[in-house]
């Protein structure tokens, strides 16, 4: 071998050193290294784990509240119509009541009206048979007794009073 420029101990000792320096490299260099890849992928793993798990957790949240949301906003509606309904009986009530108390008013304006309609016929009549009396003093030229311009009176208000 030495003619073909190889020296036998050195290469030996190169082969040895070469072995020597693969298991030092394995014990101390690639088995942790192994060993740190290894526990990195855990790590990944768990971390996609972890972040899969928040992300369902998220989703299973916002469904809940997406479901809280629009039980809210139908409260908010039925508590709307129910209020649409309250004011609207109210108004229903207060207009009935307005009309209620304008009838009253109407039917006491007319007994008044009729009211006032007989005391100033009441008065009209006695001005009248006043009248008739005078007319009547004049034209006999006499003047009546008290109980008999009371009678012409009371005959002429009944007379009227059937026409």
């Amino acid at each position: 071998m030495e003619k073909l420029g190889i020296n036998l101990n050195f290469l030996i000792s190169q082969l040895v050193n070469f072995l020597l320096l693969m298991l030092l490299l394995r014990l101390f260099l690639y088995k942790p290294m192994l060993k740190m890849l290894a526990e990195r992928k855990q790590r990944i793993k768990e971390g996609l784990e972890a972040a899969e798990k928040a992300k369902e957790e998220a989703a299973r949240e916002r469904a809940e509240f997406e479901k809280k949301l629009e039980e809210e906003r139908r409260l908010a509606q039925q508590k709307l119509a129910e209020a649409t309904k309250a004011s609207e009986r109210a108004r229903e009530e207060i207009i009935r009541k307005a009309e209620e108390e304008a009838k009253a008013i109407l039917e006491k304006a007319r007994e008044d009206a009729e009211k006032e309609r007989e005391r100033i016929l009441a008065d009209a009549r006695k001005q009248v048979a006043e009248l008739t009396l005078l007319t009547t003093q004049k034209v006999l030229g006499k003047a009546l007794d008290e109980n008999l311009q009371k009678k012409l009176i009371q005959e002429f208000i009944s007379e009227v009073e059937v026409k």
